[in-house]
């Protein structure tokens, strides 16, 4: 919902069937994390790492399109039974990523079964991988999903994405592709236009932000060369951008002509429509990374599965507010959680 309401001739998109509307309006960001900038950097400043409890054991999967490259995960499982979450990280993420983390930690000591899944070659699939994870990867995520045991399916799945990972996850959603027993999904802070997107990166105020991302990208492309994934002998790019990245590196990797065409191809606001699952998406308007527009413009359509929630601030992926003692979005995705699997134990993702 606009809890703004800034655009009052327009009808607010409803919520799925089922679904609770989160009551943010009130709520107000905690200090000091005040304006977009600080709430995005505040879980890399304030984070305190506690374990995970119960049990938990690394995966592996390995990818069938003839590169020899494996994905891996980490499964926390306490054993209640409850669906499995596919935590998604996003762009120099991995699965130890604070927000995948701490998300992770609150829903396992709620009893839920989650997956820190790492993109490939990201966190510990670097080693394992001869190419690095995109917008459009959306085959790798399902090829993870169908090779999933059936015991940690077969009570539903729920997927959630965070920034990138949102915008794969958003792909995956409008493909054609099957996947097992997808009871919903949720985004945080997900581009949806990587133009737009890219753009509002490339602006000056926001030129720390990307020379940090383009650094731990190209961290990524030595450690692939080191580890022998990738030929020592492939020269070695230096792009000065992130765009000049996706030029020089993402586009012609992954069959792209260049940066503007993979941009246009991956951004998932052009097929949106042909989403049938139920995704809760959640964003902010002072996102310093990702323009709100198109969040905007779909809170102008009526019903389908797609929850808009939008709130005044909360940066990118920060959303900490007074009297929440975790962001915003564990909060709402408890709720999700318990709205896709109202009945509890026993149930099917069928709704049987």
């Amino acid at each position: 919902m606009d809890f703004e309401n800034a655009w009052p001739d327009r009808a607010p998109a409803q919520p799925s069937a089922g679904a609770s509307v989160p009551d943010v309006y009130h709520l107000r960001q905690k200090r000091p994390w005040i304006g977009g900038d600080l709430q995005t950097l505040a879980h890399r400043i304030d984070f305190r790492r506690h374990p995970i409890p119960g049990p938990s054991r690394s995966l592996k999967f390995p990818m069938m399109d003839g590169t020899g490259d494996v994905m891996t995960g980490t499964l926390h499982d306490p054993g209640q039974g409850k669906p499995l979450v596919v935590l998604m990280h996003g762009v120099t993420g991995c699965e130890d990523s604070v927000y995948l983390w701490d998300t992770a930690l609150h829903l396992v000591r709620q009893g839920w079964t989650v997956l820190r899944l790492n993109h490939r070659g990201a966190g510990s699939s670097l080693a394992w991988c001869s190419r690095t994870y995109h917008c459009m990867g959306t085959a790798d995520v399902a090829a993870v999903l169908n090779l999933l045991p059936g015991k940690l399916v077969d009570q539903g799945v729920f997927l959630v994405g965070f920034s990138m990972g949102g915008t794969i996850l958003l792909n995956l959603l409008a493909s054609q592709i099957r996947l097992p027993g997808i009871l919903g999904a949720m985004t945080i802070s997900a581009p949806l236009d990587l133009v737009a997107s890219a753009d509002r990166l490339h602006r000056p105020r926001n030129f720390v932000y990307q020379r940090s991302l383009l650094h731990s990208l190209m961290r990524m492309e030595v450690a692939m060369r080191k580890n022998g994934t990738l030929s020592p002998d492939t020269p070695l790019p230096r792009p000065n951008s992130l765009r000049g990245y996706d030029d020089e590196i993402t586009a012609p990797r992954h069959g792209f002509s260049d940066g503007m065409d993979y941009y246009r191809q991956s951004s998932p606001v052009q097929r949106l429509m042909d989403i049938s699952t139920p995704v809760t998406m959640l964003h902010a308007k002072d996102d310093p990374w990702i323009p709100a527009d198109d969040y905007h413009r779909l809170l102008s359509r009526a019903g389908g599965p797609l929850q808009v929630v939008l709130t005044p601030r909360g940066g990118h992926v920060g959303f900490h507010f007074q009297g929440q003692s975790r962001p915003l979005f564990t909060t709402i995705l408890a709720q999700r959680l318990k709205d896709a699997w109202p009945s509890g134990q026993g149930r099917t993702p069928d709704g049987s």
